[in-house]
């Protein structure tokens, strides 16, 4: 019976605990056993925060060296990482948005816009975080990657539902992130450009909340071009050289490029070819020193590069220049590159004709039927021009009628700078009226935005006015620098003169006892020298004629050493040197006869005596082998040959009165000689 009642009292006093609840059970739990599971969950949350964080961490040291395809593994890795609890901390926030935008921006250095779009697309499925929490973070991001493909429409919508959305756990980064890459996307849309300037101006008021911001001189060359558009032409240069100045001091090479690649677009819109250049050769030599290559980003340097020697007129040089942009876009989407490749080189080949007019006209008509709307009315234009000289008319017409279609197909018709002049001669004297009437109204829009480039040339003031100012800046620094130089001389000078006045106290013992044995030694001194130089006289006549032989020497050896490679090693004036030196008539000779000859030239001539043929001389001078045959058909002009007389025979010609004119005068030296005997 006591057994049976220990029992039922057991049973009633668990009674209590069996009939709680789940979190009435964990209140009941000894205080000692809660602390010891609190501190293993915080443990484990930490670990797992720290694990993540470095692999973040190795994700962008990776992508810094320019391991894409590793950095795109660990950053995919660390977007599909689960994190504990509902919300992330700000930390976690930061890093795991950051980690979005990263992988978007490692296959855009890659040059790989649509294997972007599915990576982004397989991580959106992968992760419910994304789907749940940041979903307005994706459609960002996502929009941008988009916009790159060339699916603007796609890209429109899908940064539209991401501006539709709230922010979860707002910063000012993620905000200044949206507006960018919203104006990004907007930015070649015309209806939406008020929208888009607004969206520039508010990623800027962003960027001075945020803590590091590395697309602010992004978004501030892309006001400034929005600022060209418009004609405010002042605010778009202060606002390129403020993006250039921005990426600088970061030591973003990216970013120098990006605002170099505006400049040069500015200067080429209003027609200061000059500077444009400048910009350009800068660029090229910021690209060659970076240790990672963004093949968009060289490629348009080199594009920039060949626009700025177009539209000056030195044409040499484009064809090297297309060809490495051309080898950088191959694996790009058309319309991110080889599109300006194909417009360029077609223009540069249609203008130039001959056997190249036809490979120009089938660039052309590529950028016809793939390229923007600008360049596509530029490559209508520039065909219709190559047909009208080619006297193809019914081509030309259709070329012509394409480009006014393709220009007022809108509401609001396009105006680009186009010479409109030879398409109303052409349908003046066709008595066309209607299409007279058509063009001559295009004309008139472009000599009135002519008209506002003139009065906007204030342009090369601005520039000189920004570049002073800087330099006063820099001129300010270095008087300061100079300040602080001239204190530590100072100093330095005033020690070194106490130090200097110790010495000579100690030396004027020394030397005064030293003075009578100089006495002696001076009076020997003397002694000898008299009979030095008696010997000296006569070994400076023998060294006189040790070192004539030596000169003829170096001379003869120079002579033998003269090879074509001597031109590329020791330049042109030693080359030119060495050459006078072996056919001292040469040159006079052939000047005499062609007055008119030019510096390249000259070299052309001395080559052929070299007997190089047209690749070397190619090589040698570094232009294309095509420009060596132009430059021997235009000497060729210059001399009056026939084309039965080759460049060579005239040459020897020369060289044959360069041997006559040798032998006279040997002729007469040796008679002088003999009369001078006699």
């Amino acid at each position: 019976m006591e057994e049976q009642s220990i029992v039922n009292l057991q049973k009633k006093e668990k009674a209590p605990y069996n009939n709680m609840t789940k979190n009435e059970r964990n209140m009941s739990l000894p205080l000692g056993y809660k602390k010891i599971i609190l501190f293993h969950i915080f443990a484990l949350i930490c670990c797992v925060c720290l694990a993540n964080e470095s692999l973040f961490k190795q994700a962008r040291t990776l992508q810094r060296e320019g391991k894409y395809e590793e950095a795109i593994v660990a950053f995919k890795d660390y977007l599909s990482q689960p994190i504990l609890g509902d919300d992330f901390s700000n930390e976690q926030m930061s890093l795991y948005t950051d980690a979005l935008m990263q992988l978007m921006n490692t296959f855009q250095s890659k040059g790989e816009p649509e294997a972007c779009v599915t990576t982004l697309q397989e991580v959106f499925k992968a992760s419910p975080i994304l789907q749940k929490i940041y979903l307005r973070d994706y459609y960002s991001v996502m929009a941008y990657a988009l916009s790159r493909t060339e699916n603007m429409k796609e890209a429109e919508d899908m940064m539209f539902k991401a501006l539709s959305l709230p922010l979860h756990q707002p910063t000012p980064e993620r905000y200044f992130r949206d507006y960018a890459y919203a104006a990004a996307v907007f930015y070649s849309n015309p209806n939406y450009q008020k929208e888009v300037i607004g969206w520039c101006q508010e990623a800027l008021l962003q960027a001075e909340l945020c803590k590091n911001t590395s697309g602010k001189q992004w978004v501030m060359a892309m006001l400034g071009s929005l600022y060209k558009r418009n004609g405010l032409i002042d605010k778009a240069l202060e606002l390129f050289l403020q993006s250039k100045e921005e990426a600088k001091k970061r030591k973003d090479e990216l970013g120098v490029l990006n605002s170099l690649h505006t400049l040069v677009d500015l200067f080429l819109y209003w027609d200061v070819p000059e500077y444009a250049n400048l910009y350009a050769s800068e660029a090229i030599q910021v690209g060659k020193n970076r240790v990672m290559e963004n093949p968009m980003v060289s490629a348009q340097t080199y594009i920039d590069k060949g626009r700025a020697l177009l539209q000056l007129g030195e044409t040499d040089s484009i064809p090297y220049y297309t060809e490495k942009a051309r080898k950088l876009c191959q694996s790009l989407p058309y319309n991110s590159g080889m599109v300006d490749v194909n417009l360029l080189n077609g223009i540069f080949l249609t203008e130039r004709g001959g056997d190249s007019l036809q490979v120009g006209i089938q660039e052309l008509q590529r950028v016809t039927q793939q390229g923007t709307v600008v360049n596509r009315a530029k490559a209508y234009h520039q065909l219709a021009q190559t047909y009208l000289k080619d006297e193809n008319n019914n081509m030309a017409e259709a070329m012509l009628d394409s480009m006014y279609a393709l220009l007022n197909q809108n509401d609001s018709p396009i105006y680009i700078h186009l010479n409109y002049q030879p398409i109303i001669d052409y349908y003046l004297k066709s008595k066309n009226h209607h299409k007279v009437e058509q063009y001559t109204r295009m004309m008139l829009q472009e000599r009135q935005t002519l008209k506002e480039k003139r009065l906007h040339y204030n342009l090369v003031e601005a520039i000189v006015d920004s570049q002073t100012e800087q330099q006063r800046r820099e001129l300010k620094i270095a008087q300061l620098e100079q300040a602080n130089q001239r204190l530590l001389l100072l100093i330095c000078v005033v020690l070194s003169l106490v130090t200097i006045s110790v010495i000579v106290v100690l030396l004027f013992h020394q030397k005064r006892k030293h003075k009578i044995q100089m006495k002696q030694a001076d009076d020997k001194f003397a002694l000898l020298l008299q009979k030095l130089n008696q010997s000296n006289t006569e070994k400076e006549k023998i060294s006189q004629e040790i070192c004539e032989l030596l000169k003829d020497k170096d001379r003869r050896q120079e002579l033998e050493t003269l090879t074509p490679s001597m031109l590329r090693k020791n330049g042109e004036s030693k080359f030119r040197q060495c050459f006078e030196l072996l056919y001292p008539l040469f040159l006079p000779h052939i000047r005499e006869k062609v007055p008119s000859i030019t510096r390249r030239e000259e070299l052309l001539s001395m080559l052929i005596v070299l007997k190089q043929d047209n690749k070397e001389i190619a090589e040698l001078l570094a232009i294309a082998p095509r420009s060596v045959l132009m430059l021997r058909h235009r000497f060729r002009q210059k001399i009056g040959m026939t084309t039965d007389n080759s460049l060579e025979n005239f040459i020897e010609d020369i060289l044959g009165d360069e041997n006559s004119s040798k032998e006279t005068l040997v002729d007469n030296s040796e008679l002088q000689t003999d009369n001078s005997q006699a």
